[in-house]
C-alpha cells in the first residue's frame, strides 16, 4: 500500500474502534504490570537485594552496617506520583579503633522521589526525614577520626591520549527540603581538643542544590547545647534557635548571610558578612555580629545557674550592648583579626522570693586583637561596678598581651556572704561572714627576669560560716587576716602573711598562722595547733574511695627556705611538734585491707621523729610499735635519701599474705567444684630504708605457713632485710635462723639463710614446702621428726616460691625415730631380698644420720647407715630435680634371707647349697622415679662379693673344726700342725678350695684334718 493511502486512509478514520480498544487494553495492562512491579519487587526480592547491598558495602565501607530487609519498604501510592522509599533502625558501627560505637544510626529515613523525574535529567527529591538520628563523631589526639570508614579504591590508569573518549556519568540531583526530629549529635575532637553535644535538636531545611547561587533556608531548635574546649565548658546545657537565610555561591565555595537570628537562653545574636572557602584549604572571613536586643536580662540568661524555669520571674532592669566581629584569615598558621565589645549601663536583677538586688551593675569591657596574632590581644575592662544589697564591687583589668601581660589591675569591695547566697541561692548551702578586699597590680610578669606585676592586697573574713544540707556539721567562727605586696615588682620582694587564721568544727578549734615571701626562694614560717575529727572534716569535703575517721591533735612549728632545702641543709630547717591519733581509721577502695590506729602518739624536731607509742592493726594484724626515725625531713623532699630508725615491733598476729599482690592467672574456665588457687607477688624491701626491728610476734602468717613465737632482730637496709638470731616455731619443729632476703633485684629476689631445726616434723615438711616435694617425695610417708643444721641459698620466683632449680643447700640431717610407711620403694627392695619388716609394711628408722648437698638441680646425699628390717644398710645417691632416682644400697643378708634372683646366683658361685645362715654382701642400684623405682642386682659387683662370702664361710667353719681336734690332741707337733692349720693362710685357702667342691663342708674339712694327722703319724713312726 502506498504510505499516502495510508495515512489518508488512517486520517478518514478507517481504523476501528475494536483496533483502539486494544491499544488502550495492552497500554493499561502495561501500567498495571509496572506499578504492581513497584510493588511486588521490593517484597519478592527484598532478601536479595539486601544481599547485593551487603556486598557493595563489605566492598567499599570499613564498618558494620546493621539493617533488615523487614524494615525497608518502597511505596508508590502514599504520594503518587511520588516514589517513597522507607528504611527504619539503620545504624553503622565502628571497627578499631573504635570497636562498638555508633557512628549513625536513625530510627526511621523516609526519602520522596518524583516518579517521572527518574526519566528526565534531573532526579528530584522532594523531601528526607532522619527521625531520632544518633550522630557521634570522635576524633583520637593523633587525628584518627571514626568516620573516614571509606575503603580506599586503587586509581585506574588514565586513558593515552588520542586512545578515545572517557565517558564521564554526571549526577543531577535536586531536594526540595529535608527534615531532622529529634536528633543527638555529638563531636568530639581530643585533637583540638573540643566537644559539642546537641541534644533534642530540630531541623528544617529547604534550597535548591543545583542552582550556581541559591539560598539555603534553615530553621534549628536545639534544647541542650554544650561546648568544652580544653576541659573548660563554656556553654553548658543552653538552649538555641537559630533561624537562617544564607546565600550560597562559587559552587558551595562562598556563604554570605542575609537574614539570621541565634539565640542562646534569651541572648540573640545576628551576623552579616561572609565566609567564603579558599582553593588552599584556608577559610577568608568578614563577619560582624551584634545583640539586636538591648535587655540586661538577655545577657543574664547566659550566667550559669541563673537561667531556670523562674527565669521569666527574676526582676530585671538595664541596657546593654554587644557586637564584635571576625576578619580575615584563617587556616592551621593564621587566626583573623577579632574584636568584641560589650557594655552594661544601670542594670539590676532580683529573685522574686529574695529580699535583696544586685543593683548599680555598670560594665565597659573591650577585647581587641588587629592583627590575628594571638600574644597581642588586649583586654580591656574600663569600669566595673555592681552592689551585693549594701555591699559595692569595682573593678578595673587591662591586660596588654599575653606574653608578659602586662597589667593594670583593681578590685575593691565589701561582700556579706550571708546577703550574697540569698542573691545567688545554693539549695542545701548556707554561707556567713563579711569579706573584705583591696587588691591592685601594675607591671609585667617575666620569669627569666624574675619579674612580677607590683601589687598590694589586703583580705579578711570575719564572723565565717559554711554549712551544707549534705554533711551534719558546719566550719563555724571563721576568721583571718591575710595580706600580700611587692613593692618592686621582684619575685625576691614578695611578702605574704595570713594571722590569726581560725576555725571551729563541732566545737573543735583549728588555728594557725603563716608568713611567705621571696618566690625565688620560698621562705616560710608556720605554726598551726587543734584538732581535727577526720570524719567530720571528709563529710564536709568528700574524698572520693575513701573513708577516713579519728581525732588528730598537733603542735606544729616550722620554718625555712627551699634553697635550704634542694642543698640538703636539714639543719637549716626548724621543725618541731607534737602529734597524737586516735580511733583512726583508714579505708581505701583500693585496698584489700583497713588501717586503723587505737591511740598514737610522736613527737618530732629537726632530726628525728619519737614514736612514743603507737597501737593499731593493718587488716588482721596487730602492731605495738616504740622507736624513732631519723633523716625523715631529707627523705620526704630530697632524692633517693635514707630513712633510718630503730623499732621494737610486737604483734599478736602478723599476716604478711595481705601485703602480697595477688596475681590473678585467667586462661581457662575453672571447673566447677575446684578451687583457684592464689599465687602472691614478691615483697620488696624498699631500697631507702635503713632500720633495725627489734620484734616479738606471737604468729606469722606467711603464704600458706604459720609461725609462732617469733622473735629476733630484721634490719631493713638498700633492699635487703637481714636476719638475726631470729627464732620462731613452725610445722611442730624449733627454728633459729641467720640469713638475709634480697630484692634489690625484685625480678629475681634472693635468700640465704643458715637454719638450725630442732624435730622438725617430716610429713608437715612435705607437704609445706615445695624443695622437700621435689627433691625428698618419700618424705610424704615417713612419720617422725628431723633435726638440722642446714644452710640454703637460691631465687624465689614471683609467687615467693624457691626457684628449685638455683638451689644451693648443705648440712646434716638427723633422725632420732621415725617410721616409713609401705612404699613403691621399698616393696621394690623386698622384692630382691625379703628384707624383714613389720606386719603392716612399715620400716623403723632410728639414729639416722645423713649429710646431704643441693647443687645444679640435684640433692646428693652421701653414704649413710640405716636400719632396713633387722639389718644395717648404708645408702648413697642422687635425686634429679625430674624425680629421677640414682641411688646405690648395700647391706649383708643371710642366704636365706635371699630373693629367688640372689640365691640363683649364689648357688652358680658355690655349685651346691650354702647354708643359710651365711651373710651374703648385696649391693642394689635404685633408679626410676619415686612412683616408678627400678631395682637391680649390680651384677659385676656381686659375683666377686658372694664368693668372697662363701670362701670366708668356709673357712670359718674350718677353723671350727680344728679347733675341736685340737683340743683332743696331745702330741705338741700335732697341736702345731693344727695351730698352722688354724693361722696358716696356704693352708686354709687350699681347704676353703676343696671344701667349697663338697656337698658337705664340714665332714670334708673332719676328713681332711684326719688324713694330716695320720699322715703326721705315719713320718713319726719312720723317725
Amino acid at each position: 500500500m502506498n504510505p499516502s493511502n495510508f495515512f489518508t486512509t488512517f486520517g478518514k478514520g478507517n481504523i476501528t474502534k475494536k483496533v483502539m480498544k486494544k491499544v488502550l487494553i495492552i497500554f493499561g495492562v502495561i501500567v498495571i504490570l509496572l506499578v504492581a512491579a513497584l510493588a511486588i519487587v521490593p517484597v519478592v526480592f527484598k532478601d536479595d537485594i539486601k544481599a547485593a547491598v551487603d556486598d557493595v558495602l563489605a566492598e567499599s565501607v570499613n564498618a558494620d552496617v546493621v539493617w533488615d530487609a523487614e524494615d525497608f519498604s518502597l511505596s508508590l501510592f502514599s504520594n503518587f506520583p511520588n516514589i517513597t522509599a522507607g528504611l527504619n533502625n539503620f545504624g553503622v558501627l565502628n571497627r578499631a579503633p573504635f570497636d562498638g560505637e555508633i557512628l549513625f544510626a536513625v530510627q526511621e529515613l523516609e526519602v520522596e522521589v518524583d516518579l517521572f523525574s527518574l526519566l528526565g535529567d534531573q532526579i528530584k527529591i522532594n523531601g528526607i526525614l532522619l527521625n531520632n538520628p544518633e550522630v557521634n563523631i570522635k576524633v583520637l589526639e593523633d587525628g584518627t577520626a571514626n568516620y573516614d570508614i571509606a575503603i580506599p579504591v586503587e586509581e585506574e590508569p588514565k586513558s593515552v591520549a588520542g586512545a578515545g573518549t572517557e565517558e564521564t556519568t554526571t549526577y543531577n540531583i535536586g531536594i526540595d527540603h529535608w527534615e531532622i526530629v529529634s536528633g543527638h549529635i555529638v563531636y568530639d575532637d581530643a585533637s583540638l581538643p573540643f566537644k559539642l553535644e546537641l541534644k533534642e535538636l530540630q531541623h528544617i531545611g529547604s534550597g535548591d542544590l543545583n542552582q550556581d547561587e541559591f539560598d539555603l533556608r534553615t530553621s534549628t531548635l536545639v534544647d541542650s547545647v554544650t561546648v568544652i574546649f580544653d576541659g573548660i565548658e563554656y556553654v553548658s546545657d543552653k538552649s538555641l534557635n537559630a533561624d537562617a537565610v544564607i546565600n550560597i555561591s562559587e559552587g558551595f565555595g562562598k556563604y554570605r548571610f542575609k537574614e539570621n537570628t541565634v539565640k542562646v537562653n534569651d541572648f540573640t545574636l545576628s551576623f552579616d558578612g561572609f565566609l567564603a572557602l579558599l582553593s588552599d584549604g584556608s577559610m577568608d572571613m568578614d563577619i560582624k555580629y551584634s545583640a539586636p536586643e538591648s535587655s540586661f536580662k538577655s545577657l543574664l540568661s547566659l550566667v550559669p545557674g541563673v537561667y531556670t524555669q523562674d527565669f521569666g520571674s527574676i526582676e530585671t532592669d538595664g541596657s546593654l550592648s554587644f557586637a564584635g566581629g571576625v576578619t580575615g584569615k584563617y587556616d592551621s598558621l593564621t587566626l583573623p583579626a577579632f574584636n568584641v565589645a560589650l557594655q552594661v549601663d544601670n542594670a539590676m536583677f532580683k529573685y522574686p522570693d529574695l529580699p535583696t538586688a544586685i543593683s548599680n551593675i555598670n560594665m565597659d569591657m573591650k577585647v581587641d586583637n588587629k592583627d590575628g596574632n594571638i600574644d597581642n590581644t588586649v583586654v580591656d575592662l574600663r569600669s566595673f561596678h555592681m552592689d551585693f544589697g549594701q555591699n559595692p564591687i569595682d573593678a578595673t583589668l587591662l591586660v596588654k598581651n599575653l606574653v608578659n601581660y602586662d597589667m593594670d589591675v583593681r578590685v575593691k569591695g565589701k561582700l556579706n556572704l550571708a546577703e550574697l547566697s540569698s542573691m545567688f541561692p545554693i539549695e542545701g548551702n548556707t554561707l556567713k561572714g563579711n569579706y573584705t578586699i583591696d587588691f591592685t597590680a601594675s607591671g609585667v610578669y617575666d620569669s627569666t627576669r624574675n619579674r612580677i606585676p607590683t601589687l598590694s592586697a589586703n583580705m579578711s573574713l570575719a564572723n565565717g560560716y559554711v554549712k551544707s544540707s549534705e554533711f551534719p556539721y558546719a566550719l563555724e567562727d571563721l576568721h583571718f587576716n591575710a595580706m600580700v605586696k611587692n613593692e618592686s615588682g621582684d619575685m625576691n620582694d614578695l611578702y605574704a602573711k595570713v594571722d590569726d587564721f581560725i576555725m571551729v568544727m563541732d566545737g573543735e578549734p583549728f588555728e594557725a598562722d603563716l608568713t611567705f615571701q621571696n618566690l625565688a626562694n620560698y621562705t616560710w614560717d608556720l605554726t598551726a595547733s587543734g584538732g581535727i575529727d577526720l570524719e567530720k572534716m571528709t563529710k564536709v569535703f568528700p574524698l572520693e574511695g575513701m573513708e577516713l575517721k579519728g581525732q588528730v591533735k598537733a603542735d606544729l612549728k616550722t620554718k625555712g627556705n627551699m634553697a635550704s632545702l634542694e642543698a640538703e641543709k636539714y639543719d637549716l630547717l626548724p621543725t618541731s611538734g607534737q602529734v597524737s591519733i586516735t580511733g583512726f581509721e583508714y579505708i581505701d577502695a583500693e585496698l584489700p585491707y583497713n588501717i586503723t590506729i587505737s591511740q598514737a602518739d610522736a613527737s618530732f624536731d629537726p632530726k628525728e621523729i619519737s614514736i612514743n607509742s603507737y597501737e593499731g592493726t593493718v587488716g588482721k594484724s596487730d602492731m605495738n610499735i616504740t622507736g624513732s626515725v631519723s633523716n625523715y625531713i631529707a627523705y620526704l623532699f630530697g632524692d633517693n635519701e635514707v630513712l633510718t630508725g630503730t623499732m621494737n615491733f610486737e604483734a599478736k598476729l602478723l599476716d604478711l599474705n595481705e601485703f602480697m599482690e595477688e596475681e590473678v592467672e585467667e586462661t581457662t574456665e575453672p571447673v566447677e567444684g575446684t578451687e583457684t588457687e592464689e599465687a602472691y607477688g614478691v615483697i620488696p624491701v624498699p631500697h631507702n630504708l635503713d632500720f633495725l626491728m627489734k620484734s616479738s610476734i606471737t604468729k606469722v602468717e606467711v603464704m600458706d605457713m604459720t609461725l609462732t613465737n617469733a622473735e629476733g632482730d630484721i634490719v631493713v637496709k638498700d633492699g635487703v632485710a637481714r636476719f638475726k638470731n631470729v627464732k620462731f616455731n613452725l610445722l611442730e619443729g624449733a627454728f633459729a635462723m641467720n640469713g638475709s632476703y634480697d630484692t634489690r633485684e625484685v625480678e629475681k629476689p634472693k635468700y640465704d639463710f643458715d637454719l638450725d631445726v630442732k624435730n622438725l616434723s617430716i610429713q608437715k615438711s612435705f607437704s609445706t614446702f615445695s624443695m622437700v616435694q621435689s627433691y625428698v617425695p618419700i618424705a610424704k610417708l615417713v612419720n617422725g621428726s628431723v633435726s638440722t643444721d642446714f644452710k640454703v641459698s637460691g631465687l624465689l620466683n614471683e609467687d615467693m616460691m624457691p626457684d628449685l632449680a638455683s638451689v644451693n643447700a648443705d648440712g646434716l640431717l638427723k633422725i632420732a625415730q621415725a617410721t616409713l610407711g609401705s612404699s613403691k620403694i621399698m616393696n621394690s627392695i623386698n622384692s630382691l631380698t625379703s628384707f624383714t619388716s613389720s606386719a603392716d609394711g612399715q620400716t623403723t628408722l632410728k639414729d639416722v644420720l645423713m649429710s646431704a648437698t643441693i647443687e645444679d638441680g640435684k640433692l646428693r646425699v652421701k653414704p649413710f647407715d640405716v636400719k632396713l628390717g633387722d639389718y644395717k644398710t648404708t645408702i648413697s645417691g642422687v635425686t634429679s630435680l625430674d624425680g629421677g632416682l640414682d641411688y646405690t644400697l648395700k647391706t649383708n643378708v643371710p642366704a636365706g634371707k635371699l630373693g629367688s634372683q640372689f640365691t640363683g646366683l649364689v648357688s652358680s658361685l658355690t655349685g651346691g647349697n650354702v647354708s643359710d645362715d651365711t651373710m651374703i654382701p648385696v649391693q642394689i642400684g635404685l633408679g626410676g622415679t619415686y612412683d616408678n623405682p627400678k631395682p637391680k642386682l649390680l651384677m659385676d659387683d656381686q659375683k666377686q662379693q658372694a664368693t668372697a662370702a662363701v670362701k670366708e664361710k668356709a673357712k670359718e667353719e674350718v677353723k671350727d673344726v680344728a679347733s675341736d681336734l685340737l683340743d683332743n690332741v696331745k702330741d705338741d707337733k700335732a697341736k702345731d700342725l693344727i695351730g698352722n692349720l688354724l693361722g696358716g693362710e696356704e693352708q686354709a685357702d687350699s681347704v676353703s678350695a676343696d671344701s667349697a667342691q663338697a656337698a658337705d663342708p664340714k665332714k670334708a674339712l673332719e676328713q681332711a684334718a684326719k688324713d694330716k694327722i695320720k699322715n703326721l703319724f705315719k713320718k713319726k713312726k719312720k723317725n
